[in-house]
């Protein structure tokens, strides 16, 4: 066999022991990967949507299009220095693929978390941080009894602390944003209680309320009723009496201002 075969042969064979010695690995849209050898080192080099080869080493794949964070029992204070029971915020947020070489190898995972996959979720524990700054930011601007009417209010000024944060920190456009949503905010039970109190008797007060007016406005029919009887009812009625007596013959002469008046046809008197 010449030296020739031999070259392709032994290309052939090492060829062959590349592709089994490796696996390929699926990258998915809205992910984005990063090659890491088989000695650790991490290629600066973003890896796209596609089926992908690993070699000797590993590709780390990420989400980069939508991670959600969820912020619970938090108890920010408000603008009356009331302390909130429990608080629930969850934030979605994107990361710049051109930034995933930073995040994986300047921040420890510390500032990351696992998602239920196994999957590495860059800087989520470092955003769900900025959550619990922006939201004692946000809430403390409004008293308490308005916490729940302002829900929409308190999202947007957390959404724009947040950003604050990230523009502080170097990190605009490299995290962004996207949905913030207040899933709970519940105030203390004491206060609830308390409200319920000065409602439930404001009710009763304003039934009181309604409940007098209605009889004074009734006293006052009657009044205006019994008034009406006494007029012109009992003139009806004395009218009456009169007009039923001459139709009987019963009287013939009335006295008006002294004066006899015959009611009668004449030569009808006896």
């Amino acid at each position: 066999m010449s030296y020739k075969a031999v070259a392709i042969l032994a290309g052939v064979a090492l060829g062959g022991l590349v592709l089994t010695a490796g696996q390929f690995t699926t990258i998915n849209t809205g992910e984005n990967g990063l090659y890491v050898s088989f000695d650790g080192k991490v290629k600066n080099e973003v890896l796209t949507p596609g089926i992908k080869y690993d070699g000797f080493g590993t590709i780390r794949v990420f989400n980069t299009r939508k991670i959600t964070v969820a912020a619970n029992d938090l108890r920010p204070k408000t603008k009356d220095n009331t302390i909130m029971k429990d608080m629930d915020i969850t934030v979605t947020y994107s990361l710049d693929p051109g930034s995933l070489y930073n995040f994986y190898t300047n921040y420890d995972m510390s500032n990351h978390g696992i998602s239920d996959s196994g999957q590495i979720q860059l800087m989520s524990s470092y955003i769900s941080r900025l959550i619990t700054s922006a939201v004692n930011q946000s809430v403390d601007e409004f008293p308490a009894l308005q916490a729940n009417s302002s829900l929409d209010k308190i999202q947007d000024t957390i959404k724009l602390n947040l950003n604050q944060a990230l523009d502080k920190n170097g990190l605009a456009g490299k995290i962004n944003i996207g949905d913030v949503v207040a899933v709970r905010a519940d105030l203390p039970d004491e206060l609830v209680a308390s409200v319920n109190r000065v409602v439930a008797a404001q009710s009763a007060k304003k039934e009181q309320e309604v409940k007098t007016e209605t009889a004074k406005l009734k006293a006052e029919e009657n009044q205006a009723l019994a008034s009406t009887v006494t007029t012109q009812s009992l003139e009806y009625q004395r009218l009456e009496v009169l007009k039923k007596a001459f139709e009987s013959g019963s009287i013939k002469t009335i006295i008006v201002n002294g004066t006899p008046m015959n009611f009668l046809p004449e030569g009808t008197l006896k």
